[in-house]
């Protein structure tokens, strides 16, 4: 398997991907479930903007949204471009305690 570089710096260097095949759709399903599928690209560009948003945006509180495409609005907010019928996804940072804290027996 081969590695992927991240560069936690967003500047025009960054690769895109050429064929816009970094694709996702956010999904709102029964039972308070949320799915998020991903093509191979759509993950790589995804976890980069992670990691991105951990190391440079990172504050509690600070949130980014993705919208869904349509025609003439296309973005790659997070990395991927949202299927026109996908929900809204709302990426937030906020500081929690250890899980333990928040566990009860």
């Amino acid at each position: 398997m081969g590695s992927v570089v991240v560069n936690l710096n967003i500047d025009e260097d960054t690769p895109e991907f050429t064929n816009k095949d970094n694709v996702g759709q956010v999904e709102i399903l029964s039972n308070n479930r949320v799915m998020i599928t991903l093509s191979k690209n759509g993950l790589i560009g995804f976890a980069q903007e992670l990691l991105r948003m951990a190391h440079n945006d990172y504050t509690n509180g600070y949130h980014i949204h993705v919208d869904p495409s349509e025609i003439g609005y296309v973005s790659q907010t997070m990395g991927f471009f949202s299927m026109p019928n996908s929900a809204e996804l709302i990426i937030s940072c906020a500081d929690f305690e250890p899980i333990d804290s928040y566990l009860k027996e």
